[in-house]
């Protein structure tokens, strides 16, 4: 049996510490203790497979071993006729040495400085103290996503005066991002519990003991526990945290990136199932402007501005820290302008990026720890790229983004804190969004899945829109920017009209609706004429609906449309087609009306109202007769206005279209108001209110109860006044325009009193913005 060296060791080599490991498991070991020490190998078994050598030297075979002993070792040769070469044992030791002199010097840059900006996590303060400073030891797992402040709480919690009492001068810091295994920590707690190794000792044995006979509790936090947690001596190192975990002086804090805590020890955690969470609105813009100094520059819009910015950033602790460092060199302005262009890479602050000086630095190390790849990092694109994640991710993920092993991937994003769970819903932070999808973009072949699946979900809504909104409100966002994508693209262009066809009935969508029709006229140059017209018009009666009045008229000021039509229905004439000419003059009466043109609207329309009657068609007969009412309402011309929407509401009656009904219920209060009969205009709100109601119309609703408070207040009736606007509140609260509702009305006033003879449409903006002033006001007072 012939003996090697530590050259001989060289010489055979092996390629990770995987094959480390097969070769002690496979080797007898005379002592327990210098196993986990690494210190003594015997020849008892030396077979090693062969696909397990390399041909290549390592520089050292093992390099994360510490003060090994060979002087005993007997190793077989296994590698046929090698040439050995003779290296002392006191070149070994002093390697060994110095490297173990090299962590602990890493040790000491590595362990953080409490911060002195700490906001918003005074209540996880005390949780965590509380829980330390229990009689019994305890054992606490602070948890989250990189970047949410989990060593900073640990250090408060580590420096508090009632921890430090308890624990005296025996609270141990291991930042374990130097660490990748048992070893490696074992040699940090002895170094930073300042204990002595003789020579040939086994080190775990010199930590054990020391447990042992503690004379008081001992407080050890393991920092960024991730990393030995996930590495490839994972059994080493839950062996080793569960046994320090059994001695009954000890208490433990973990920081770790995950849900869980490590091992089969009973954590208390902070915050909730997932972690700690983000900071509130208010200490978020305390830290930013302590991270930014005198050198925040104030103005009339800087502190909505912050308000903004921190909102995009999700109030991610780190992320509000390096966007806050740019301020002390940059404008505030400019800053929301780079992220808005940059996103994640302004989030880095110094020259050499690290866990606490760059929010994608610290991302990618989750990737990397994780084992972020293949399909679970598609699946991450995937997310990224919807806006506010995956809702109900268990019934629509296998439809959004197929294949095999969903929920295996899902479980690993979740380990890794990228994602988390919230009301049944997968969603990311921000800072996690924008750097997942810059850096690892989704691919063509997913966004055409997310159109088929959304124009297959728009299909299976039910009609009514109160049994449709809920679904449709959670994913509205994504709808949007799915469709925009396919639109600008050129792809699935009838699956993207019909998308918009379905959007049409649902008023608190209306944003959304117009958006993409804007997108479908910009970027379609093969849409036909008259659907390009359709939707110009259709467009512009939502932008009247949103108040947008300067917008909806020019977008009718065109005179294709008007030619168009006037030539169609010559057409329509000659070929005899004349129900074809009747439509064509209805449309042609809009768009007049729409200019305010009411006496070419008239005649347009009292003509195709005629045609229409003529080939009883009393939809389109009763829509005429509902126009030429408002129209003669605009006209103060309350009588006929009256007769027309009577006769209106009862031929929609006949053909039982209730949202006809509604509409001249509607149009009728508008008359009595003007007339001041107010009795019966509270009647006809009320009766329209209704009508919407069984149709589903929930913003119409909303607006009968805004026209009821305002009669209500006419009348003086201050208390149901407030009631209905209340009512109105509460059904417009998730009304994505509500809150620009009031900038568009008043911008539309604007331009209407810089033209000085629209005092009438002045007056109605003044009145709208009036009317949400008191609606919101009545809001906040009922609460």
């Amino acid at each position: 049996m012939k003996k090697t060296t530590i050259a001989a060791l060289r010489k055979l080599g092996l390629k990770d510490k995987k094959r480390q490991k097969d070769i002690q498991e496979s080797s007898h070991v005379e002592d327990p203790d210098s196993v986990a020490a690494g210190t003594t190998l015997s020849h008892s078994n030396p077979r090693i497979p062969e696909g397990q050598m390399q041909t290549s030297p390592s520089p050292l075979f093992f390099t994360d071993s510490q003060n090994n002993d060979f002087t005993r070792a007997n190793i077989t040769n296994v590698a046929g006729n090698i040439n050995y070469y003779s290296t002392p044992v006191s070149d070994v030791r002093a390697f060994s040495k110095a490297k173990d002199n090299s962590r602990n010097s890493m040790i000491e840059s590595a362990t953080p400085v409490v911060p002195l900006v700490f906001k918003g996590r005074e209540e996880l303060v005390d949780q965590g103290v509380n829980i330390l400073c229990q009689q019994t030891p305890r054992f606490l797992a602070i948890l989250g996503a990189g970047g949410m402040g989990k060593t900073s709480l640990a250090l408060h919690i580590m420096n508090s005066v009632s921890v430090k009492n308890k624990f005296a001068e025996r609270c141990y810091f291991i930042p374990c991002e130097l660490f990748e295994d048992a070893e490696s920590l074992v040699q940090g707690l002895i170094h930073v519990m300042e204990l002595t190794v003789q020579e040939n000792q086994s080190k775990q044995k010199v930590l054990f003991n020391h447990l042992q006979s503690a004379q008081g509790d001992l407080l050890i936090v393991f920092d960024n526990f991730e990393t030995p947690w996930n590495h490839d001596d994972f059994i080493g190192v839950r062996n080793l945290l569960e046994r320090i975990a059994l001695y009954v002086k000890v208490s433990l804090i973990v920081t770790m990136r995950g849900p869980d805590g490590p091992g089969d020890i009973q954590w208390e955690k902070l915050g909730d199932r997932y972690g700690i969470p983000i900071l509130l609105p208010v200490p978020a813009k305390e830290a930013f402007k302590a991270f930014a100094g005198s050198n925040l520059e104030h103005s009339n819009d800087s502190e909505s501005q912050i308000d903004s910015l921190l909102y995009q950033l999700d109030y991610v602790p780190l992320a509000i820290k390096l966007s806050a460092q740019h301020v002390k060199r940059i404008p505030l302005e400019a800053l929301i302008r780079m992220w808005e262009k940059d996103k994640t890479s302004i989030l880095t602050e110094g020259r050499v990026p690290g866990r606490l000086t760059s929010v994608s630095f610290s991302i990618d190390i989750s990737l990397r720890i994780f084992k972020i790849e293949g399909r679970v990092l598609n699946l991450l694109s995937a997310m990224s790229f919807l806006p506010d994640g995956i809702p109900f991710w268990v019934e629509y993920l296998p439809q959004m983004v197929p294949g095999e092993g969903s929920n295996f991937n899902v479980s690993t994003l979740l380990d890794s804190s990228l994602v988390y769970v919230q009301n049944a819903g997968l969603k990311m932070l921000a800072p996690v969004r924008e750097h997942i999808h810059s850096k690892y973009p989704i691919g063509q072949v997913d966004i055409d899945q997310l159109g088929k699946f959304y124009a297959q979900f728009l299909q299976d809504l039910p009609n009514n829109e109160i049994e449709a909104q809920p679904a449709l409100q959670l994913h509205i966002n994504k709808i949007e920017k799915v469709f925009k994508i396919q639109i600008s693209s050129g792809n699935s262009k009838t699956s993207c009209i019909s998308a918009i066809n379905i959007l049409d009935k649902f008023g608190r969508f209306v944003p959304v609706f117009v958006a993409l029709i804007d997108l479908i006229l910009e970027k379609d140059e093969n849409i036909q004429n008259d659907n390009a017209i359709d939707f110009k018009l259709r467009r512009a009666r939502k932008l009247r609906w949103m108040g947008r009045f300067q917008e909806a008229e020019t977008q009718v000021m065109y005179k294709e449309a008007s030619k168009m039509f006037s030539e169609a229905q010559q057409i329509f004439q000659q070929i005899e087609n004349e129900l074809g000419a009747a439509e064509c003059l209805q449309s042609l009466g809009d768009i007049y009306r729409m200019q305010h043109k009411y006496d070419e609207a008239i005649e347009m329309l009292s003509d195709a109202q005629k045609q229409f009657e003529t080939f009883g068609n009393q939809l389109h007969a009763a829509e005429c007769l509902r126009s030429l009412g408002e129209i003669y309402r605009m006209q103060e011309k309350h009588d006929e206005a009256t007769e027309m929407s009577l006769e209106a509401q009862k031929q929609f009656e006949g053909i039982g279209f209730k949202q006809g009904v509604a509409d001249c219920f509607k149009n009728l209060g508008y008359i009595y108001v003007d007339e001041s009969q107010y009795d019966q205009a509270v009647e006809n709100f009320s009766n329209a209110g209704r009508q919407y109601q069984s149709i589903g119309g929930i913003v119409d609703v909303a607006w009968c109860y805004e026209c009821l408070g305002r009669t209500y207040r006419l009348q003086g009736q201050y208390e149901r006044a407030k009631s209905a606007f209340t009512e109105a509140l509460e059904l417009l609260k998730g009304f994505p325009d509500f809150a620009e509702a009031r900038r568009k009305y008043k911008e539309a006033r604007d331009t209407f009193d810089s033209h000085g003879q629209l005092g009438k449409e002045v007056d109605y903006c003044s009145q709208a913005l009036a009317e949400l002033d008191e609606a919101e006001a009545a809001g906040s007072i009922s609460k």
